[in-house]
């Protein structure tokens, strides 16, 4: 998880991001002698260890959480875009167009999951279908379609876009200038044209049918709505994103995530000590001590970040009361 990244370093490695060093337990020329046919760098080794501590602090915190989620991890399937059954052809426009669909929710760490989309498009050949975040004109992500002419396509996605406490607005757009296609609404039935075109999918995402200018940046000032989505349909939830809330206190995962790393390269070094020089090997009794000492370390650090840490009370996807469960890893 991205926001995890160089969340603590190493000597000769990237800015730590909360200015702790590894060096301060394992120092980089200790670790440049575990260093065998597994690793080419001491900095691989350790980079290594730092996603595994990573990956196992998050799934720690989330079962010490577990009661204060709400258990539901997919708040609800849901698809915009449905194909007329008349097969109307729409002549191609210099323009994007496509479907733009609103979070709206501001109090939960959700994430907006998209499984495929569905083009049917009177055009056979290869087109991108572009994500873009309308509140800045950013684009997300490019997804490759090959399309069929007369004939719907489906493209796997299965990517997520975060939308932790905040709106987002991400749309899902092509370039219509050369490309004809059939007639798809937003919605299977209904006004196509009322309340600007903007509907509720469901009770925390609103979506519409959008175009803009190809020469346009496209951000809201730009996009207008339109009468269907241009041939495309998307298949999407909206989920509960927990790493997502545990992002919001990284701060406070420093510590543990260090002793952890630590533990983990001393255990690799305890374990495969015959594969590295004699000095080494003589050394195991010590190597087993500190391992000893940093996963108690660990241990009392994580016992405080259940003092510290709060979920939060949304009654979406955690629980208007907040508990925790104490877990005693073993090293």
């Amino acid at each position: 998880m991205a926001c995890f990244d160089n969340i603590i370093s190493y000597k000769g490695g990237c800015s730590s991001v909360s200015g702790m060093l590894l060096d301060d337990l394992i120092p980089i020329r200790e670790v440049e002698k575990y260093v065998g046919e597994d690793y080419a760098t001491a900095g691989e080794l350790i980079e290594d260890k730092i996603d595994f501590a990573v990956r196992l602090i998050k799934k720690e915190l989330i079962g010490m959480f577990q009661h204060n989620y709400i258990p539901r991890t997919i708040l609800e399937n849901k698809r915009a875009g449905f194909i007329s059954e008349t097969q109307t052809l729409k002549a191609a426009a210099p323009q994007f167009r496509g479907i733009e669909l609103r979070v709206c929710n501001q109090e939960s760490y959700l994430s907006l999951y998209v499984s495929s989309i569905d083009t049917y498009l009177n055009y056979t050949g290869a087109l991108n279908v572009l994500v873009i975040d309308t509140m800045t004109g950013e684009t997300l992500d490019t997804i490759a379609v090959n399309s069929v002419a007369g004939q719907v396509v489906t493209t796997y996605v299965d990517n997520t876009y975060n939308a932790e406490k905040r709106k987002r607005r991400i749309a899902f757009v092509y370039d219509c200038t050369s490309i004809d296609n059939y007639l798809t609404s937003l919605i299977g039935e209904g006004c196509t044209t009322c309340n600007g075109g903007l509907y509720n999918l469901n009770d925390w995402i609103t979506g519409r049918s959008i175009k803009y200018d190809t020469g346009a940046t496209p951000i809201l000032a730009n996009i207008d709505g339109h009468t269907d989505t241009a041939g495309l349909s998307i298949n999407f939830s909206l989920i509960c994103d927990q790493e997502s809330w545990l992002c919001s206190s990284r701060n406070l995962l420093a510590m543990p995530i260090m002793y952890r790393t630590a533990q983990a390269i001393l255990e690799y070094a305890y374990f495969n000590s015959d594969r590295f020089n004699s000095k080494t090997a003589i050394r195991k009794d010590e190597i087993k001590e500190r391992i000893g000492l940093y996963h108690s370390d660990y241990t009392k650090q994580m016992e405080l970040i259940l003092k510290n840490i709060r979920t939060p009370m949304d009654g979406i996807c955690f629980t208007c009361k907040p508990r925790s469960k104490s877990v005693t890893t073993l090293p």
